[in-house]
């Protein structure tokens, strides 16, 4: 599998050559926003990390950029601590994950295994849900992407005679996950209103990388995040 990295720090650079040809992946590197752009051009590569702070192309422009030409890469964009405005930038332009610098490897096997997972996924899959519901507990299984478009199935999820009775919310979030500015306003609105109903939201399933992108929007200050469990 071709993986492509754009930054313009060498030392990010080789870091990310030593690792990913050590997983086994054909690697590439780009010290630009623009050589990134024409070497993607050129080899089509699965995955794309692109940090988020270049001089000339940024990341934002070379995520946009290569949503325009249809190719199905996940794009990972590498950001700094408290980036959160460019973050959901780039949620809004349909980026796959979310790694911090310095890079930890958990953050990378998170990113990779999630885009490994999500490339072999339909595209623009459908936001959908299942319910279930037991003693004291409403358990919601969510698929496809949270935005403005889903609300009305979203608001759906928690009519009154869903959360009736219940003392705790679980959602559940499949890998196809992904969520923008609308989609975190929703899911902010709907974590507040229930809690002033004295109900637990636990949002479970959430990779690494999401969990501190979750983190940085405050949700984890109303609801409580459970990262996903790491495959056998």
């Amino acid at each position: 599998m071709k993986i492509l990295v754009i930054d313009d720090e060498k030392p990010t650079l080789f870091m990310f050559r030593l690792f990913l040809t050590a997983y086994g992946y054909e690697v590439y590197v780009a010290e630009d926003g623009e050589k990134g752009l024409a070497l993607f051009d050129e080899i089509s590569p699965e995955i794309v990390f692109t940090d988020i702070k270049m001089p000339g192309i940024d990341g934002i422009e070379v995520l946009r950029r290569i949503r325009k030409t249809g190719k199905p890469a996940q794009v990972i964009i590498i950001t700094g601590h408290g980036d959160m405005e460019k973050v959901v930038e780039a949620l809004d332009l349909d980026a796959s994950d979310f790694i911090n610098k310095p890079v930890e490897r958990q953050a990378l096997n998170s990113a990779l295994a999630r885009a490994e997972k999500r490339k072999l996924m339909p595209r623009n899959q459908p936001f959908e849900f299942s319910e279930k519901k037991g003693e004291n507990r409403l358990s919601i299984s969510v698929k496809g992407k949270l935005s403005s478009s889903a609300k009305k199935e979203f608001l759906h999820l928690f009519k009154a005679e869903s959360v009736c009775d219940v003392k705790e919310v679980s959602l559940i979030l499949d890998n196809s996950f992904s969520i923008d500015r609308s989609g975190i306003s929703l899911l902010m609105d709907f974590i507040k209103d229930l809690k002033q109903k004295d109900i637990l939201v636990i949002i479970e399933n959430l990779s690494y990388n999401y969990v501190r992108v979750f983190q940085m929007a405050g949700i984890d200050k109303m609801a409580r995040l459970q990262e996903a469990l790491p495959d056998e």
